[in-house]
């Protein structure tokens, strides 16, 4: 597929819970000039009920539909598709994102249970070939927030964060190393206001506490292995109180290219 051509999509299981997503999902699609796609994964009950006709199925297409509907009433010039794919929610998620731009689900609410990394938006964040946006509460405002440590999962994040703030007209806070020279790694950003901030503590902790004022935090990806995703990423994926975008060397393409030169680390690996 041509990635330049690649839609946004959104994973739905019930409209209601899911609403914020869609809507997210659905603004990034139009403001990227891009396709939206609408994905339920449905697993058939094992035994059906006698004298069932497949209402499950026939919910879950009602689902999508009404998802579109919504879409289309708030973008009317949106490519909105939606389709119910049967199979494993995780794996059809998987393949959905290998093949856009962006993938966008909800976020697990970790007070429905006790570990986290069963959840599919957990599994699916850290086994994506792309970006995955986790969404929590509601539309917020305020700036784009980004971690930066000297690695190239970090210049990768940096870079997300760059285009999103642009994109979303909003500010960047950039949180470093105490003493890295982060002002240089940035390069000309033209009129983006961006607010350094130096940490001096774990790198979890001060992506979480600075989610509470911020409309987005960009985090990496890269654990020891590729299923794995580091430990400050799954801190800031159970904790943040703002949406997560986990970010990958795929992202909704946009102007900027920053080089990012090693420097010094945080307490903790991104």
């Amino acid at each position: 597929m041509d990635m330049g051509e690649a839609p946004v999509a959104v994973g739905v299981k019930d409209l209601a819970e899911d609403a914020g997503a869609v809507r997210l999902a659905a603004r990034t699609a139009a403001l990227t000039g891009r396709p939206l796609r609408i994905v339920h994964a449905f697993v058939w009950p094992l035994e059906l009920p006698p004298g069932s006709t497949g209402e499950e199925r026939e919910h879950a297409e009602r689902t999508v539909e009404e998802a579109a509907a919504w879409a289309e009433a708030e973008h009317p010039d949106l490519d909105i598709s939606a389709e119910v794919v049967d199979g494993d929610p995780t794996q059809i998620l998987l393949r959905t994102a290998s093949k856009s731009a962006l993938l966008v689900l909800r976020a697990h609410d970790p007070a429905r249970s006790g570990d986290q990394t069963d959840a599919v938006s957990f599994q699916v964040a850290a086994r994506a070939a792309g970006p995955v946006l986790c969404v929590r509460g509601d539309d917020r405002t305020g700036p784009v927030v980004v971690g930066v440590d000297g690695s190239a999962d970090a210049a990768v994040g940096l870079e997300t964060a760059v285009e999103e703030a642009r994109r979303r007209q909003t500010g960047l806070v950039v949180l470093h190393a105490q003493g890295a020279p982060c002002t240089e790694r940035l390069g000309d950003l033209g009129s983006l206001p961006v607010e350094h901030r130096e940490v001096d503590g774990p790198a979890d902790q001060a992506l979480i506490e600075a989610s509470a004022d911020a409309q987005l935090v960009v985090v990496g990806a890269q654990g020891l292995r590729q299923t794995l995703l580091g430990p400050v990423t799954q801190a800031v994926l159970r904790h943040a109180e703002c949406p997560v975008l986990v970010s990958r060397t795929r992202h909704v393409p946009g102007p900027t290219k920053i080089r990012l030169p090693a420097g010094p680390r945080y307490s903790s690996p991104v």
